[in-house]
């Protein structure tokens, strides 16, 4: 079961575990929301205090006042939320779009991260020639404006995973509730300007980059393998038989993860 969504600073969320335990922060997917998480809450919440954001345009979240917001203003509507709630510190854990918020947010607040985990990244098209981002661009927000969220998810869902994939994820990939055709228009317009690899470089933290050998919405070389490079602290996992969504297809794995790097800062005497 999902946690009830609540609210602050004009940011709806889902949360799970102990006020008082060490923070997990969650960022969701441009095609999904907090619901996106169902596979941590219960798990990580024995050890964590997570939270699951639902981005700006996403859920009941207020839009960002941009046409095209950065990674930037999405970062400091995460930072914004984490005040509200009193999270000094935090692990940030990310699948597809929501890397670059979180990359993003660890380069700006490097004090306010504990580590990375990046699931099935993209490392966005900021690198990529004008006229193919305004082309890749154009056609994600006429797709959506076409085929509406719903349709438009239905036909995701057999891309994202490989065949043989549980008929459950299947069907939690295909619901779309909480995502809506201009939040979706909003961050496809941030992903076409950021260069995740190059915010890499600049991030001092641990990062694990999690990805599945069959993902062909990120492909490994394009971007987890690019992003793993550039982070000066990084290791890199591929998972055979594993599509685009690491957190549903292999929770055990995303979550023992997770777990590894809380124990990796204890070990060290870093504090919560």
């Amino acid at each position: 079961m999902l946690p009830e969504r609540q609210s602050a600073a004009d940011i709806t969320y889902r949360e799970s575990g102990a006020r008082d335990a060490p923070a997990l922060v969650l960022l969701h997917g441009i095609g999904s929301t907090s619901a996106a998480w169902r596979l941590q809450y219960r798990p990580l919440g024995e050890h964590f205090r997570v939270i699951a954001w639902d981005a700006p345009g996403y859920g009941g979240s207020k839009p960002l006042p941009a046409e095209a917001p950065s990674a930037e203003a999405y970062a400091h509507a995460l930072a914004r939320l984490l005040e509200a709630l009193g999270i000094h510190r935090a692990f940030i854990g990310t699948n597809s779009w929501g890397t670059p918020t979180g990359v993003v947010f660890a380069r700006l607040f490097p004090e306010r991260v504990r580590a990375l985990i990046l699931g099935g990244p993209t490392a966005g098209w900021g690198m990529a020639l004008k006229d193919e981002r305004e082309k890749r661009l154009q056609a994600r927000i006429e797709r959506v404006q076409t085929l509406g969220v719903a349709k438009m998810r239905e036909e995701d869902a057999a891309t994202l995973v490989p065949p043989g994939t549980r008929a459950e994820v299947l069907g939690w990939i295909k619901g779309a509730e909480g995502v809506n055709a201009e939040g979706y228009a909003q961050a496809a317009r941030m992903m076409s300007l950021v260069d995740v690899p190059g915010e890499a470089a600049a991030v001092t933290c641990p990062i694990k980059v999690i990805v599945g050998e069959k993902d062909t919405r990120t492909p490994p070389d394009a971007n987890a393998r690019r992003i793993a490079a550039a982070a000066p602290h990084a290791t890199l996992t591929l998972l055979p038989n594993c599509g685009h969504l690491p957190h549903l297809e292999y929770p055990e794995i995303w979550n023992a993860a997770v777990l590894e790097l809380l124990k990796e800062g204890e070990k060290v005497g870093a504090p919560v």
